[in-house]
Order: C-alpha cells, then structure tokens, then sequence
C-alpha cells in the first residue's frame, strides 16, 4: 500500500511538471507571436510616412509650378525654373526606380531565402492553426509548406499578417504600391508636359526695375524653396532610418534569444541585415542631400549679395 501511495506521488509531480513546461512555452509563444505584430505594425506605419513624404514633396512641387506659372511674363524665370522642376522630376523618378529595384531585391532574397525555414506553429485567419511547419516555397498567390497534418498551399487570405508583412504579399505589399507611385509620377509629368502654357515672348517695358536684379530675387526665391525641400525631406529620412535601427536591433535580440534557445534564428538575422541596409540607403540620400543643401547656400549667397 505504501509502494503504491509513493507511485501516485511521483506520477503527480511528473504531470506537475509536465504542465510547466507547457505553460512556459505557450507564454513563450505568445510573448514572441506580440513582439511580431508589434514589428508588423511599425513596418506599416513606416510604410505610411514613406508614402506621406512623396506625397508632400508631390504637393510642394505643385506649389511651386504653380507659382512659377503666375510669373509667365518673367521669361528667363520661367525657363530657369522649368530645368529646376526637370531635375527635380529626373532625380524623384530616379529615387523611386532605386528603392523599387532595391526593395524588389530585398524580397526576391527573402523569398528564395524560405525555402525549408522551420516554424514552431502558424495560426491562419480561419482559425485553423498548423503545427511543425517547414515552408517549401513563397509565391505571389500564397505560400506552400509542410505540416504536421500533411502538405499543401496556403491561399494569401488565410495567411497571418506577419508572414504576409515578411514576404510582401497580399494588398499591403510594399512593391506594387512603389511601382504605382513610379507609374502615377511618370503620368503627371508628362500631361504636365502636354499641357503647359507656351513661352510667352520677353517684354521690358520702361521703368521696370533692373532685369538682373529681378533675375537674381527670382533665383534667391526658387533657392530657398529647394533648401526647404531639403530640410523637410532629411528629417523625415532622419526619423525613418532611426526606426529602421532600433528594429533592426531588436531582430537581432530575437536571434540571439533563439540561439540561446536552441531554436532557428536565420529568419531574425536576415531581417535585421535586411533593415539595416535600408537605414544605410536613407542615410547615404541624406549625405547627398546635405551636400547639396551646402551647395545651394553658396549660390544662395551669391544670387542675395552678388559674391
């Protein structure tokens, strides 16, 4: 009878401990299943703010067309500003065809990278949730994989957000919306090139003030609002590439913690190299920025002070 009784408590304390371990990873689970939208959720709202400041540069060159519109009678202004407005359409075309075939870069590795990537369980929106799952391939209508119950494609609305945010599928992709931003800036400049006002002819009626001098107000102005394009346009890069570090630095915490546990962390290391090169672009087009804002305050002096 004794024999017994002690059989029953060791069968106890196993079970107790059981559970423990249970619980500890589900807490785990969980812990990293909120770290991971968390992340989500700050790649979208960085996605946003890229999208705002074309917008805004968008809006500021609208402005300044249509200030330079109203000075029609200035001709040599005129065409002075319409070479600015060109470079200024060249360089924006130019920076979105780079962060396009960057960012297109960037998600053909990732997904060529999937390819027999381990994870613990994949919760899908149906509720259904899969576990021992090895990915097999990542395609544009969804993602094949291997699981516990079998092998199969999982559909793009069936995926969590956080596999769809990592591999830039589904309506949020990143790609298409920077290629629609490239197609819409193309179309807007060239009806902006069909329908613009022809030159009118040079005129200097008596009393004007000094052609030079208007010349040079007009060029100091047209100056200042580049400068202040500038400015807008390095502290919004400023702030983006701040956040692109700090979650480049807390991928790399998440690798460090899954080596320590003895889990993959492949995933987290390239996500953090990923985002890493990213923050590296932005603040390289802020050094080129800059270095043309010092530029431009030369020009600004000598358009101001005639030095």
């Amino acid at each position: 009878m004794f024999e017994e009784s002690k059989v029953w408590v060791l069968l106890l304390l196993v079970s107790v401990l059981v559970s423990f371990g249970y619980g500890a990873h589900y807490l785990s689970s969980v812990d990293e299943a909120n770290l991971a939208l968390q992340e989500s959720k700050s790649k979208l709202v960085d996605m946003q703010e890229m999208l705002l400041l074309r917008n805004k540069s968008w809006n500021e060159n609208e402005q300044i067309i249509n200030k330079l519109q109203a000075e029609a009678d200035k001709h040599a202004t005129l065409l002075k500003a319409k070479d600015i407005l060109d470079q200024r359409f060249s360089k924006a075309d130019s920076d979105l065809k780079y962060a396009l075939e960057s960012m297109q870069s960037s998600v053909d590795r990732t997904r060529n990278n999937a390819p027999g990537t381990e994870l613990a369980e994949i919760s899908l929106n149906n509720g259904k949730t899969l576990r021992a799952v090895k990915l097999r391939k990542v395609e544009e209508h969804g993602i094949s994989l291997i699981h516990v119950d079998g092998i199969g494609t999982i559909p793009l609305d069936l995926l969590p957000d956080n596999l769809k945010e990592q591999y830039d599928l589904g309506p949020n992709a990143l790609v298409p919306i920077i290629q629609k931003a490239q197609t819409a800036l193309l179309q807007k400049s060239e009806e902006d090139t069909e329908n613009k006002l022809p030159s009118p002819p040079p005129v200097t009626p008596s009393g004007t003030p000094n052609p030079q001098k208007t010349a040079d107000e007009s060029k100091a102005k047209s100056i200042k609002l580049r400068m202040a394009e500038l400015d807008s346009r390095i502290t919004t890069y400023a702030n983006l590439a701040a956040k692109y570090r700090t979650e480049a630095n807390s991928h790399r915490s998440l690798a460090s913690n899954a080596k320590i546990r003895g889990q993959p962390s492949t995933r987290h290391t390239l996500d953090a190299n990923e985002i890493l090169a990213k923050a590296t672009l932005l603040e390289r087009q802020m050094g080129s920025m800059r270095e043309e804002r010092g530029k431009l305050n030369v020009e600004l002096e000598y358009a101001m002070h005639g030095r």
